[in-house]
């Protein structure tokens, strides 16, 4: 239904209306009420006149509404952050929960091996850095084995490993006597507490060597060459027997002494390795360079016939 306008009264009225304009139906009827009819008229002209809604043409329809027209524009939004990478995989770890406990599971599972399987390293130098001074051991050889024991005191003696024909006294730890027919045929010493003529089980082969060529002419022979191999970080050998080893050797003759002075050199173990059950003895760093140390000192007399020298008496 839609309202129209009377052109003689300006008054609305519905046009679905039989009767019309109001004004009309009044007059029509007759006079009664004509001043109330011609006073409704008066007011109507006054006001404003009212444009009524072209209903021919239905206004557009805004999307998602079914009252409002569609806007020109865009409705402005809150702008919203780019999440970081920690936010990321945060949301990632929460949707994917089952695949990330499971490469956790398998990282903390490789951890473990390397952990439990990586070598182990505990320092220790043998023989032992040399920090203090050494006590001079004044024992000659060709003397009599009575002259030791005056110094030291007289000591039971023990068969040689090398020789059943020597006769082995143990002075001190790391320091042996060998008698040979009750004759000072040979000292050695493998300890860092005793020192012969300036001759000392830990000297750098630099060292070994300038303290040699005081006493005559040196000899280089190799008794035991091997390699090591690498476990981990470390360089290393079996045991410490098996690591190489080179002699050098001062030969002394008249007027100065008939004996050989045999230096043992091979490289300083600087600790122990362990992998597993395995225990290895290491001597460098990978990349590193062994340093070659004397291990043992050992004085032979060349005026006795015996077994740690080549050849007969030379004196």
């Amino acid at each position: 239904m839609a309202l129209v306008r009377c052109p003689k009264h300006n008054i609305p009225y519905n046009d679905a209306n039989p009767r019309g304009c109001p004004a009309c139906w009044q007059e029509k009827q007759g006079d009664e009420g004509a001043s109330a009819i011609q006073e409704l008229a008066r007011a109507s002209r006054g006001v404003p006149s009212m444009e009524l809604p072209d209903t021919s043409t239905p206004p557009a329809v805004r999307e998602g509404t079914g009252d409002l027209p569609a806007p020109v524009t865009a409705p402005p939004r809150v702008p919203t952050p780019e999440p970081t990478a920690l936010e990321k995989l945060v949301r990632f770890a929460k949707n994917n929960w089952t695949a990330v406990g499971g490469v956790v599971g398998i990282a903390i599972v490789i951890v473990l091996i390397y952990v439990i399987t990586k070598p182990t390293f505990r320092e220790r130098f043998d023989p032992p850095l040399l920090t203090s001074d050494a006590f001079p051991f004044p024992v000659a050889v060709d003397a009599p084995i009575d002259a030791a024991f005056a110094i030291f005191g007289t000591i039971a003696p023990s068969v040689n490993p090398d020789s059943p024909s020597l006769a082995r006294y143990r002075f001190e730890p790391g320091v042996f006597v060998d008698a040979l027919n009750s004759a000072v045929y040979a000292i050695t010493l493998t300890s860092t507490e005793r020192v012969w003529n300036g001759n000392r089980v830990g000297l750098t082969e630099q060292l070994a060597r300038g303290r040699l060529a005081l006493l005559g002419d040196i000899a280089d022979e190799s008794t035991r060459a091997a390699n090591p191999f690498p476990v981990g970080p470390w360089l290393v050998f079996t045991d410490g027997a098996a690591r190489s080893a080179r002699v050098l050797t001062a030969r002394v003759r008249p007027p100065n002494g008939c004996f050989d002075v045999q230096i043992q050199l091979s490289p300083r173990i600087i600790g122990e390795v362990t992998r597993d059950e395995e225990r290895f003895v290491a001597v460098a760093r990978q990349g590193g360079t062994p340093e070659w140390v004397v291990v043992q000192v050992r004085v032979v007399s060349r005026a006795l016939d015996g077994p740690y020298a080549d050849g007969g008496p030379e004196c």
